[in-house]
């Protein structure tokens, strides 16, 4: 969540929407035909199967309502659609983030914005075909012996075009001023609870530099260190060489759709989206991944 999402740039496609072409798996992003649509030197081979990748059940972790959607919309529909079991965790509920004006009292209270986004995440999900959604903090999601908490959004400035930063006042309650090692221990709670095959979440950019994306990396990483399951990153460049791209245009219809259940935060628009602070951005369906290595 937040005032700009900083998606992945696409090209213009038909009935008005904008595509990335290409269903495959490009060895090279820069240079492969699948996904840039020019020549390409190297030898073109079809997308491997999600399972090879994640496993049968792979757990997604995202730090905001719409994010999920947003950063591995097209992913999570991808995974449904070839019979993966997913679950997604989010850690906060966006409680610092603007409202787009007339959908709900600019005047409401955190815990009412919590509320509402809370059901535009359910309904979210529920079009991209997620099997099980969580709260970090509540249980299954919390450390056993500990009281349920919620982890409140963090907040953020922008600091350079398309770059977030630290907001100036940190306050308490939010996952920034919680210790890594205890939501790492909450997360670490629920792999052990539903048997993950793998963790998927931001690299360490966090897309667009939220300290929230950065904290929620921080904390996939430990848990993945402290359960032995493995942790992928997605790229915060699509078109980051150091990742396997992966072209998922089949499911755009399937994403706009969960994009507009989040009325609160954005407006979707026949050809882009428009965040409640007036940045666009065009739709797009790749996703850059790769397993940690340390």
């Amino acid at each position: 969540m937040g005032a700009h999402h900083g998606i992945a740039r696409a090209r213009p496609g038909p009935q008005g929407r904008t595509r990335c072409g290409g269903t495959t798996l490009c060895p090279d992003p820069w240079m492969g035909q699948c996904c840039t649509g020019t020549h390409c030197h190297l030898p073109r081979r079809s997308r491997m199967k999600l399972e090879d990748i994640f496993g049968k059940a792979p757990l997604f972790v995202h730090a905001h309502p719409d994010d999920e959607t947003l950063h591995t919309g097209a992913l999570l529909a991808a995974c449904h659609n070839e019979g993966l079991r997913t679950t997604v965790v989010t850690a906060t509920r966006g409680e610092r983030g603007e409202i787009v004006q007339g959908v709900i009292p600019l005047d409401s209270t955190v815990d009412e914005l919590a509320a509402h986004r809370e059901q535009e995440l359910a309904l979210a999900v529920k079009t991209l075909g997620v099997d099980r959604h969580y709260w970090l903090g509540n249980v299954p999601a919390r450390k056993e012996g500990l009281s349920e908490r919620r982890y409140a959004d963090s907040g953020m400035v922008w600091i350079d075009e398309g770059v977030a930063g630290p907001a100036e006042n940190l306050e308490e309650g939010t996952l920034c001023s919680a210790t890594i090692a205890e939501a790492a221990g909450d997360l670490a709670a629920l792999i052990e609870a539903i048997a993950p095959t793998g963790i998927v979440s931001y690299d360490s950019r966090g897309s667009y530099s939220h300290p929230d994306h950065i904290r929620t990396h921080e904390i996939a990483l430990k848990a993945s260190e402290m359960t032995g399951v493995d942790f992928y990153e997605v790229a915060s460049d699509v078109n980051d060489p150091g990742f396997e791209h992966l072209e998922l245009s089949q499911y755009l219809d399937i994403v706009v759709d969960a994009l507009s259940m989040y009325r609160s935060q954005l407006t979707v628009y026949p050809d882009h989206i428009e965040h409640v602070g007036g940045q666009r951005d065009d739709f797009s369906t790749a996703v850059g991944i790769r397993r940690y290595a340390g």
